[in-house]
């Protein structure tokens, strides 16, 4: 019996390694985006869309920074949609430019009191 459960467990651990190959030895590096609030207030809902992939942070207190990884096919735009916890109402922006690779970048995006964005971009 312990001689089945150990080849079961060989078996398994081979077709968990056969199945995800790619995974395990290709590490593909990443983007990342960091949102910073500045706003003296804090941010909830953020949905940040590049690619057609959306990534997701549901709080931001002020002077707080959220650091999201992502990966991209295509060349693409970032797209930020959030509202404010203390005030009603939702802001959007666009902008920004992300390269497909190979080069990987931190995307900085700096939202002050008035909803206005300060985006910039640095290598990783």
């Amino acid at each position: 019996m312990k001689r089945f459960v150990i080849f079961l467990l060989l078996v398994v651990a081979a077709w968990y390694g056969w199945k995800h190959w790619q995974d395990i030895v290709r590490h593909s590096p990443s983007h990342e985006a960091v949102i910073e609030n500045d706003t003296g207030m804090t941010m909830v809902r953020i949905r940040l869309t590049v690619d057609g992939q959306t990534l997701v942070k549901e709080e931001l207190p002020n002077e707080q920074r959220a650091v999201l990884p992502f990966k991209v096919a295509n060349d693409a735009t970032l797209r930020m949609d959030w509202e404010w916890k203390e005030k009603l109402g939702e802001k959007h922006w666009t902008g920004g430019m992300v390269p497909r690779g190979p080069m990987v970048q931190r995307h900085i995006i700096r939202v002050d009191a008035d909803g206005g964005v300060v985006y910039t971009a640095e290598p990783k």
